[in-house]
């Protein structure tokens, strides 16, 4: 297995909790390894600095993948609470594509001719049938939901035409004025 795929435990992976939390505050405040070593030091733990620093790479990159999953994560909630009818996988599918564009924009005219035409194309494609599947899943949904809302409706009509006919009859009457209504409108 290649180093890139392991994940790495140094000698602050391995201190005690409440230390090895210190170390983490420190280094998302800004402090120094020099600090962060004079620290440990005085906690009776010697690393050097060449050590704080390549903990730092993993912690702070980590600590950077969390804060942007965070912010893509407020920016989906803020989302589908401007627009209740948002799904959410909608919000995501949105937030993807505005992602893959944002990329594409920044990608170097080097980079370009390193890119295979297949990777690109498989890519664009991989988000077309996203949004493709998401489309199909939704209307899969409202057809599930017209067949319920018919069913129900059916039932509502059959025990209100048993236990009410007048009733029945006037919302027969009026459905009927409402879509004679529509006629002329669309028509007249």
């Amino acid at each position: 297995m290649s180093r890139a795929k392991r994940r790495a435990v140094g000698k602050i992976d391995k201190l005690p909790v409440e230390l090895k939390d210190t170390v983490d505050q420190m280094l998302l405040t800004g402090q120094t390894y020099r600090e962060i070593c004079r620290y440990l030091a005085e906690n009776e733990v010697q690393l050097t600095q060449a050590s704080v620093s390549r903990y730092a790479r993993r912690f702070l990159a980590s600590a950077n993948e969390l804060r942007i999953a965070q912010e893509n994560f407020r920016m989906i909630l803020s989302e589908t609470e401007r627009y209740p009818d948002l799904d959410p996988a909608e919000a995501i599918l949105r937030l993807a594509s505005q992602k893959a564009f944002e990329a594409l924009s920044l990608i170097g005219e080097d980079s370009w001719q390193d890119a295979t035409p297949e990777k690109i194309l498989a890519n664009a494609t991989a988000l077309a049938r996203a949004v493709a599947y998401k489309k199909k899943i939704d209307t899969d949904v409202k057809s599930d939901e017209m067949i319920a809302l018919d069913n129900n409706q059916t039932l509502l009509y059959e025990n209100l035409r048993k236990r009410n006919p007048a009733l029945y009859q006037k919302l027969l009457d009026e459905i009927k004025s409402m879509r004679q209504e529509q006629k002329e409108q669309d028509y007249g």
